[in-house]
């Protein structure tokens, strides 16, 4: 996947051309923009845009500044950093309004899906899974899980990306959309219950769905009827013997009590454990960390390198406090 390839002018003129417009653009896009050689908008999400900055990193810049969403998924990241879950993007630099991630250009699950060849699904619904069991051990639900928030990478592996929203077990989900949640004729907790287990295993279970059978659940029906049919926990007829069947049932009907639970009967049903390729060692995270502090000095020339003494740059300074672990010569 190529990305838009636009210039900051065109990312404007779109803007003009889509009310409603956010408002003042985020200064950091344009710096960006014309001090990183190359770079061009690859991407526009509600909230946010995906900068292309080089072939490994991109660069996810809130559109307006001091937005609490882009801040809260950098908590996350930071959390993720402690776990090494390689099954969700790995964010390599955080700064103010901006987080510097892995580019991963292949596309999402829906452009995956298109593509006439075989799909290693078990492996996919594992490494799903475990991205999501990772977040769970964490104390938090990503709560938005669909087929746009799931790359695939080089080696056709899954990778989760956007915690924007991403809530703590036990909050009220208000965030998602049909099929990937459910309403329910009693509401319990926020829009679509509460987030957890039940919340994440049926998100999964739809998403698995798609895996297999490469439409989405219900997407012959009109949209009110598809949403009576969730209220109701109506579901389609999935095969008795079929393994991948049987889970994707036991993820609608809330079998599992954790996520950790779902990925030992994928792994049971796989008969092997997770497959991963491609992970980025340890020399080429610090290189890349390396590069996005440089760029993001570009932009904020008040933020401080780290010396070889040591220095870090303190919260009092800009408001953030992340530890700065590459010294630059």
């Amino acid at each position: 996947m190529a990305g838009m390839g636009w210039t900051f002018e065109e990312l404007v003129h779109y803007f003009d051309q889509s009310p409603p417009a956010p408002g003042d653009l985020n200064p950091i896009i344009k710096q960006l923009l014309m001090t990183c050689p190359s770079s061009s908008v690859f991407g526009i999400g509600g909230h946010s845009v995906v900068l292309w900055i080089s072939p490994d990193i991109a660069a996810k810049v809130s559109l307006q500044s001091g937005d609490e969403r882009l801040r809260h998924e950098q908590e996350i990241f930071e959390l993720l950093g402690q776990s090494e879950c390689p099954q969700v993007i790995q964010c390599f630099f955080r700064g103010v309004d901006v987080s510097f991630l892995e580019l991963i250009a292949n596309g999402t699950l829906h452009d995956r899906i298109s593509i006439k060849k075989p799909r290693p699904i078990l492996q996919w619904m594992l490494q799903l899974s475990s991205a999501a069991a990772c977040l769970e051990a964490l104390g938090y639900a990503h709560g938005d899980i669909n087929p746009q928030n799931i790359l695939l990478d080089i080696n056709d592996q899954v990778k989760l990306i956007d915690f924007d929203h991403s809530p703590r077990v036990g909050d009220m989900l208000d965030v998602g959309y049909e099929p990937y949640v459910r309403q329910h004729r009693e509401i319990v907790g926020g829009i679509y219950g509460i987030a957890g287990p039940i919340t994440e295993q049926f998100a999964l279970g739809s998403v698995f769905w798609y895996m297999t059978r490469g439409s989405e659940l219900y997407s012959e029906l009109e949209g009110s009827d598809q949403v009576d049919r969730l209220l109701d926990g109506n579901f389609p007829t999935t095969h008795p013997q079929d393994p991948i069947d049987h889970i994707i049932r036991n993820c609608w009907n809330g079998h599992y009590l954790r996520i950790a639970d779902l990925v030992d009967d994928i792994k049971d049903v796989l008969g092997v454990g997770i497959q991963v390729q491609g992970v980025i060692p340890p020399s080429q995270r610090n290189e890349r960390r390396r590069q996005c502090e440089k760029y993001y000095s570009l932009v904020n020339p008040s933020h401080k390198l780290r010396t070889a003494e040591g220095e870090f740059r303190s919260k009092e300074e800009d408001g953030y406090n992340e530890p700065l672990t590459t010294t630059l010569s």
